[in-house]
Formats: structure tokens, sequence, C-alpha cells
């Protein structure tokens, strides 16, 4: 009978910190200051799964605001922020004014692993492929970057880069508008 017991406390243990192992993200919002409302998503996980709700999210918000994965991550004072904690994952949307036009976005890396891109170039149009299976805040990053310093958004009205896997799969796509001076993100 003590086995029984045992066995059965042992299970309702295990479903316990399964569900909450897998509980899904989401969003909450956490402080507004004169420049950036900052926001915090629960259960981060460095994945695409979080990555697609995070960016998802970014689509109905407007102006400047950040995204943080840990609750404790800024601090503010009666005058606004004082300090982000550059130790904890942060994501920053900076956008015109308050649209929803990107003009840039910053992925605070824990640690830069620098990614090669093959490139492919078509008409107003770019196709990386890199050595990745699923997305991470390092790949998104580096193709933010990549996109950020390329020169070629600024020749045409429309640009596009798109971000593929080592599978061939497309993972993320960047369409800049008005010669670069801004974007939209799309996560597949």
């Amino acid at each position: 009978m003590k086995n029984i017991i045992k066995h059965f406390l042992f299970f309702i243990s295990l479903l316990f910190f399964l569900e909450c192992s897998n509980k899904p993200p989401y969003i909450y919002y956490l402080e507004s200051t004169h420049f950036a409302r900052f926001y915090v998503i629960n259960n981060y996980k460095d994945n695409e799964n979080c990555l697609k709700y995070i960016f998802n999210f970014s689509t109905k918000e407007r102006g400047w605001f950040y995204i943080l994965t840990d609750k404790n991550g800024a601090e503010f004072e009666a005058n606004g922020l004082n300090n982000i904690d550059i130790t904890k994952q942060h994501f920053s949307f900076n956008r015109i004014g308050q649209s929803l036009k990107n003009k840039y976005i910053k992925v605070n890396f824990l640690k830069n692993i620098p990614i090669n891109f093959n490139v492919e170039e078509t008409v107003n149009k770019k196709l990386l492929t890199a050595n990745f299976e699923t997305l991470t805040v390092n790949t998104v990053q580096n193709f933010l970057d990549y996109a950020e310093k390329d020169e070629s958004k600024k020749e045409t009205e429309n640009y596009i880069y798109i971000l593929y896997n080592k599978d061939n799969q497309e993972k993320m796509k960047l369409k800049y508008h008005d010669k670069g001076a801004w974007f939209e993100v799309e996560i597949l």
C-alpha cells in the first residue's frame, strides 16, 4: 500500500512539474516613461515559439517599447527609467512616432555568436541562408544586423530580406519601405 501511495505522489508531482514547465509565454504591461512603455514576457525561453509570440505582440504596439524577460530587468524612478540590466535578455522596438513602422529593433545579446550567411540576390530582394534549425535570439539579431548594415535597401522604394534555415525553410522576413526608412517584420 505504501508503494502505491509513493508512486501516486510521484506521478502527481511529475504532472505538476510538466504543467509548470510547459506554460505558454504571455506578455503583460509593467511601466511607462516619457519615452517608452515596458512589458514583461513570462515563461520566456530562447526558442522560435517565444520569438513568434514577441513579434506577433509587437505588431499591435505603437511607438517605442521594450519587452523584458525579467520583471526586475529595469529600474524606474519618479522621473522615469533609471537603468536597464544588460545581463538580462530584452527586446527594444523603436517606431517612427506613434506608428507601427519599425525604425529599428534591438535584441540584447547575452552571447553574440556571429553567423555566416549565404546570400543570393534577386531584384529588390536578398535571400539569406544559414546553418541553423530554429530561430533563436542570436539568429534573429544577426539577421536584423545584416539588413541594417546592408545598403541595398536604400537603392529602391521597397526591398525584402528573407532568412532560410539549413533545411531551406523560410523563417523570417524583413520588408523595407521608403528606401530603407522603415521596415516590417514577419516570423514564419
